[in-house]
């Protein structure tokens, strides 16, 4: 159990991270450049859209997960299990550093070197994650 909630906070704030880099630095310049006047309620629609569509895809990946889980549940959890979670909370780890130290920079308009080690550890944790799911799905009984 607590490796699907590990799981589903990772992918949550990789998903976000995501939406942030693409809405910062390629919508927003774009739309500020063709109409300043509407940039504030584009901001507020892409917000709005990039949380739907956050809740949308981990909506998908428990769906689609949940086989390998449940059969993930019963059988003996090996070494790629603990590097995928240890994966996953230097991740949370690094994601409260980056916050407790550089939140001005990112809000500033400028990705520092936290959060660049934050998204690639939630993006290997995860990417392990499943990987492991999907090993100990297939395996014989």
């Amino acid at each position: 159990m607590i490796s699907r909630i590990n799981f589903l906070l990772a992918a949550a704030v990789l998903v976000l991270m995501v939406f942030y880099l693409l809405g910062r630095f390629l919508l927003l310049e774009a739309v500020v450049a063709i109409m300043p006047a509407a940039a504030p309620y584009f901001i507020a629609a892409y917000v709005l859209a990039a949380l739907m569509l956050t809740v949308l895809l981990l909506a998908k990946s428990v769906i689609r997960l949940n086989s390998a889980t449940s059969v993930a549940r019963y059988r003996k959890s090996g070494a790629l299990a603990v590097v995928a979670q240890a994966l996953l909370v230097a991740g949370h780890a690094t994601t409260v550093f980056a916050v407790y130290t550089s939140l001005a920079s990112l809000i500033a308009g400028s990705v520092s070197w936290p959060w660049i080690l934050a998204g690639l550890l939630y993006a290997s944790g995860v990417g392990v994650t499943i990987m492991e799911w999907q090993k100990r799905a297939h395996q014989p009984a």
